[in-house]
């Protein structure tokens, strides 16, 4: 079998326990039919693009169930509605937080946030959460080596 990237001699040991750690839920020998999509993985199964390194191949599962879902870019995987986000996210979107604001009808407004040179940077605010979520996605998509 021809690998798309050069694996060590633990990665497989290892991947097992970083995932199970993040929490997939599965038996021995599902493991090893969802490590082998993984490792033979040339594309991301959502957008289509080819994998640029190893690194942007992630193993997508439910948050919840623990069910492996598919291999996808860290863009896509990133994008995810249930990926665990902070505590004081109420959003339920990663970098959008929902910031109490008195002048505001409903007394809160949705801020689209993220740290870029080891500083906090707000770049959208709005009482329309599908705006922030909208330029949110934009902002993404104009700059794919972002991440936290």
């Amino acid at each position: 079998m021809e690998l798309p990237f050069e694996l060590s001699k633990t990665h497989k040991t290892n991947t097992k326990s970083t995932w199970k750690f993040r929490g997939l839920i599965c038996s021995d020998e599902e493991f090893e039919a969802i490590y082998e999509i993984y490792i033979t993985a040339r594309k991301c199964e959502l957008c289509k693009k080819k994998f640029k390194s190893s690194r942007n191949r992630h193993m997508d599962h439910d948050h919840e169930t623990g069910e492996f879902r598919n291999v996808c870019c860290t863009k896509c995987n990133q994008r995810k509605r249930d990926v665990k986000i902070r505590t004081d996210n109420t959003s339920g979107y990663k970098y959008i937080y929902e910031h109490k604001e008195s002048t505001c009808k409903q007394g809160f407004i949705w801020v689209f946030k993220v740290w870029i040179d080891g500083k906090s940077k707000t770049l959208k605010k709005s009482v329309d959460k599908e705006k922030v979520i909208a330029f949110r996605d934009r902002w993404l998509d104009d700059h794919p080596d972002f991440h936290t």
